[in-house]
């Protein structure tokens, strides 16, 4: 596997958009953008909230700066036909961040896509700033299996089997199966456990790290991340490459001015996504964007871009994501496209 040093393959791909972009903040690069999705807004789906104690009394671990946002958001749109997976949304590190509420609209999408689609509340405010300057690379990799599992390997995490993703995926899911029988869940448990080949795993910024890190330990349907992996140590993360997941089934969707763009590029890098083109401004174009797998936008986010963090967030969360006049989000097509299996599935 090819694990290029920086992103400058990916500054190259973007050619004069890039460079542009970052000289001229205030401008957008797209000032006659073209959309596809010249339908009506479908009415919004109702989640259901599930407190994860409901599904597991051993587990423990509650976000402390907004408790009252301690469930999985749980989706399931029963007037579309399921496409037989389920997809699990992992919002990204940060005390602040109210976890999988955070971006209900891509989880939306995905539902009516004919996904069960769980945003899956786990020990997100650990994040991995402890290993910077640690001088240890394996330091980013021992925090998020942590996380991911449970199982002790870090100084700087203490996340318990019980509080693990593993635990808690597999907790709700055994939950919605017993609470919801008619409804499927039960195709995504074998034996007790998660059944990784009919999941597709997706998440934001530090959520899309740990969707990258479980595709490349287990065979998933699908890796999907938006804004992310962010920063896991220059130049690149360095458990980022590919493992059981084939990298046919990894997709992005980064914003050209994200502050932790250089992180971001330099990790995709490492998957070797642009294997499959260059990069797609999705603003510029009609799905399925050439087959890349890689899709940028420059879409000015809710809130603009005076606030730096915009659009960072823009790729997922509710509140700067870029809408339409008629409150349509504009990142809609580019959703579906990472979300959905292109290659069979028909018309856009």
């Amino acid at each position: 596997m090819r694990r290029p040093s920086s992103s400058h393959w990916f500054l190259a791909a973007l050619g004069p958009l890039a460079l542009q972009g970052c000289q001229d903040a205030a401008r957008q690069l797209s000032p006659t953008p073209v959309m596809s999705f010249a339908r009506a807004e479908p009415a919004p789906l109702v989640p259901r909230l599930i407190a994860p104690q409901v599904t597991d009394p051993d587990i423990d671990w509650v976000p402390t700066f907004n408790p009252q946002f301690n469930h999985h958001v749980v989706w399931l749109d029963e007037s579309r036909p399921a496409n037989g997976k389920l997809f699990v949304f992992m919002a990204g590190a940060g005390p602040n961040s109210p976890r999988p509420r955070c971006c209900q609209l891509v989880q939306q999408e995905a539902a009516r896509l004919g996904y069960h689609v769980i945003g899956l509340i786990y020990p997100s405010n650990i994040g991995v700033g402890g290993c910077f300057g640690g001088g240890d690379p394996e330091c980013f990799e021992d925090v998020r299996m942590e996380i991911l599992d449970g199982v002790d390997r870090s100084a700087f995490v203490d996340v318990s089997h019980a509080n693990s993703i593993d635990n808690r995926l597999t907790k709700v899911l055994l939950y919605l199966e017993a609470q919801f029988p008619t409804e499927g869940w039960s195709k995504f448990l074998h034996k007790g456990a998660p059944k990784w080949s009919q999941i597709a795993v997706g998440g934001h910024s530090s959520g899309a790290a740990q969707a990258a890190l479980i595709g490349k330990i287990r065979h998933v349907d699908r890796v999907v991340m938006l804004g992310g992996p962010a920063a896991d140590g220059p130049p690149e993360a360095t458990w980022a490459s590919i493992g059981e997941t084939p990298v046919a089934k990894y997709f992005a969707l980064v914003h050209v001015r994200d502050h932790f763009g250089t992180a971001i590029f330099a990790n995709i890098a490492a998957f070797d996504l642009e294997r499959f083109g260059d990069p797609v401004q999705v603003e510029l174009a009609e799905p399925p964007y050439d087959g890349a797998h890689i899709l940028i936008t420059d879409l000015a986010p809710q809130g603009g871009f005076e606030t730096i963090n915009n659009p960072h967030l823009s790729s997922a969360f509710d509140v700067q994501t870029p809408l339409g006049p008629d409150g349509t989000p504009l990142l809609r097509d580019a959703w579906r496209y990472v979300l959905r299996d292109h290659e069979t599935s028909g018309r856009w």
